[in-house]
């Protein structure tokens, strides 16, 4: 795995892996999961959603084996009320804090120890209609600053904040629970990632870090780091 920098005091990783790959033995990866695991991969009708979600399963266990010294299979992985994923404390690892998300064919994996953490990784897609996108999800002042760039500046700048905004939204475990248009992140170019502000909690601002992951061309991916458990 990969250290983050500038997270050291929480031992912030990141892995990066193709869901589709000759040498995977799918059958393996497949094999570590949960019954729960596998009937939610079966609700999915797609035949290339439904193995890229089940051999990411299989993958995000098999990195959190390797880190507390346990079977793949006999992980225990919990959702929390909105969804997030934790290690169950049987294992004996109530620090380890994991989150991931997939997209375009990659899996995003990271770690921490001690706080919590959320991750986004999106594919940047060219043809995407983000206007209408910006205009539901992002807060006024986004909005504002992300349409007085330019044109030709605003797609990658669009992805910034979506990752951004998921990211601390996973790492909080209140995913979309909690408005998206009600607090504020940066997103323009050059700008470091960061949250700007919090209609609800202001006292947020000095609980958070925001990074972006440096991922491969055509990608955008941010963390979102808690600074007290």
């Amino acid at each position: 795995m990969i250290a983050v920098p500038g997270l050291e005091s929480v031992r912030a990783h990141f892995q990066l892996e193709p869901l589709q790959r000759p040498d995977y033995d799918k059958e393996r990866l497949v094999g570590f999961l949960s019954e729960d695991e596998l009937r939610r991969g079966a609700r999915l009708f797609d035949p290339d959603k439904r193995e890229q979600f089940l051999v990411g399963r299989g993958l995000v266990r098999e990195i959190l084996a390797g880190l507390v010294g346990e079977e793949p299979s006999k992980l225990v992985i919990l959702d929390g009320e909105f969804g997030k994923p934790h290690l169950a404390p049987r294992h004996g690892a109530d620090e380890l804090r994991f989150n991931a998300s997939h997209s375009g064919g990659l899996l995003l994996v990271a770690v921490c120890y001690g706080a919590e953490i959320g991750v986004d990784l999106e594919e940047i897609r060219q043809d995407l209609a983000f206007r209408p996108m910006a205009e539901r999800y992002f807060s006024v002042r986004e909005r504002e600053e992300l349409f007085r760039l330019d044109p030709r500046q605003q797609l990658e700048a669009f992805y910034r904040c979506w990752t951004r905004k998921e990211a601390y939204m996973k790492a909080t475990g209140s995913g979309f629970s909690q408005p998206s248009t009600g607090f504020d992140v940066t997103l323009r170019p050059g700008e470091p990632a960061a949250l700007l502000g919090h209609d609800a909690e202001p006292a947020e601002l000095g609980r958070w870090r925001l990074v972006d992951l440096p991922v491969p061309a055509g990608y955008c991916a941010a963390l979102a780091v808690s600074s007290s458990p």
